[in-house]
């Protein structure tokens, strides 16, 4: 554990990425998952988590993306002190429900909290679980390790919780761009607005549109206008171009065949 607890330290200067300081915990420990979780005060109880998880490729039971301090700790959650060693083992039958049905599905039997700073706008903590029962050697590590760990979070570099964060985030999924009338109907356009959009594009007059469909002047004007501000058009002219170029929704117009 000493290797581990100078990695973590080389970690909280920016040295090195957390999640590689977690998965040395983790092996330290023989645990199966460590995880980093901040809890805003007043916000989400299951935190935001920078998690190391043995079987991140091994989906039975889901991964873990969430903590689980706050069911497991309440009600001492709020003031618990950093550095104190909390178990699931010492919990009341019938408590903490969200661990205990993770746990099964994971085949998981103990999960270790251990605060780490407690301020007026989030709550840290690091979260180990454990595929057996803790031995007394485990028991003895953690017990050092708990005041330790807290100490050293205290003089952590500026933002790395949140870089920790922004590393992990999976990259933007590519959006496929369609033409206005396909069937993705990517300008979100309602039924009533896509058989008028639809018929312009096929050359119908807006007099034609409004026989057709059996419509007043003013629900014509309504439809008009959602189109206009779904499609990005200023008047008919652009939105029946827009409608009839098939050219894919969000792509910017030619303004010489506009002209």
């Amino acid at each position: 554990m000493i290797g581990a607890v100078a990695q973590w330290c080389e970690c909280l200067h920016g040295r090195d990425p957390l999640l590689k300081s977690l998965e040395s915990l983790a092996n330290g420990l023989d645990a199966e998952i460590v995880a980093l979780v901040r809890y805003a005060r007043g916000g989400d109880a299951s935190g935001r988590t920078v998690t190391w998880d043995r079987a991140a490729r091994d989906v039975r039971g889901g991964r873990l993306d969430c903590g689980f301090a706050k069911s497991l700790m309440a009600p001492y959650f709020d003031a618990a002190r950093p550095g104190s060693l909390w178990f699931r083992s010492m919990v009341e039958e019938g408590k903490s429900l969200d661990v205990v049905e993770f746990h099964a599905a994971r085949q998981l039997r103990e999960l270790v909290v251990i605060p780490l700073e407690t301020n007026a706008r989030f709550i840290d903590t690091i979260e180990v679980h454990f595929e057996h029962r803790l031995r007394a050697h485990q028991q003895m590590i953690l017990n050092a390790l708990g005041p330790v760990l807290a100490r050293t979070w205290q003089n952590r570099a500026q933002g790395l919780f949140t870089e920790s964060l922004l590393r992990l985030a999976p990259p933007p999924v590519a959006v496929r761009l369609a033409p206005i009338l396909s069937i993705e109907n990517p300008a979100r356009l309602s039924r009533a607005e896509y058989r008028v959009g639809l018929m312009l594009s096929r050359g119908l007059s807006v007099d034609h549109v409004k026989a057709e469909l059996g419509i007043r002047d003013s629900t014509l004007r309504t439809h008009l206008g959602n189109l206009y501000a779904k499609t990005r058009s200023s008047n008919l002219s652009e939105l029946v171009y827009r409608l009839t170029s098939g050219a894919p929704f969000g792509t910017t117009l030619d303004p010489v065949r506009l002209a």
